[in-house]
C-alpha cells in the first residue's frame, strides 16, 4: 500500500496511490500509518478515498481509530471523494454521521477552514 501525502498549510491531505480494497493487512497497515502521521504533529487530515473500492470492517475500524486519535488532540479528519461502495458502507452502518465527509478536496478544505468547526461532530 502507497500513500501519496500532499501538505498544504496546516492540512495533509493523503491519498491511495493506485487501486485497493481496505480490508485485511491492508487496513492494518494503513491504521499504523495514519497514527505515525498523527504521532508527527498532522492534526487536520483529509483523506481522500477515491481509489478505495471497498471498505470491510477492518478498514472502518482503521478509519475510526484515526477519528478517534485525532479528537484527543483537538485535530480534524475529512474524508474525501468516496466511491459508490464506500459511501454505501458508511451509510450502511450510520458512520456517515460520525465523520466529517466532503464530495472533494476543495470542499474538505474549506470544513477544515471553517472556524467554528472545532465544535463539528461532538456532543
Amino acid at each position: 500500500m502507497e500513500l501519496a501525502l500532499r501538505q498544504i498549510g496546516q492540512v495533509l491531505v493523503v491519498s491511495f496511490v493506485g487501486r485497493v480494497n481496505l480490508e485485511g493487512q491492508t487496513s492494518t497497515e494503513f491504521k499504523e500509518r495514519l497514527k505515525a502521521l498523527i504521532a508527527d504533529g498532522h492534526l487536520h487530515v483529509v483523506l481522500d478515498l477515491g481509489n478505495v473500492g471497498f471498505v470491510d470492517s477492518e478498514g472502518l475500524g482503521a478509519l475510526i481509530s484515526g477519528l478517534k486519535v485525532l479528537r484527543q488532540v483537538d485535530g480534524l479528519l475529512v474524508l474525501t471523494n468516496l466511491s459508490e461502495p464506500v459511501e454505501a458502507v458508511l451509510r450502511l452502518t450510520r458512520l456517515i454521521r460520525v465523520f466529517e465527509v466532503a464530495k472533494t478536496v476543495e470542499d474538505a478544505m474549506r470544513i477544515v477552514e471553517k472556524p467554528s468547526r472545532s465544535t463539528a461532530g461532538r456532543g
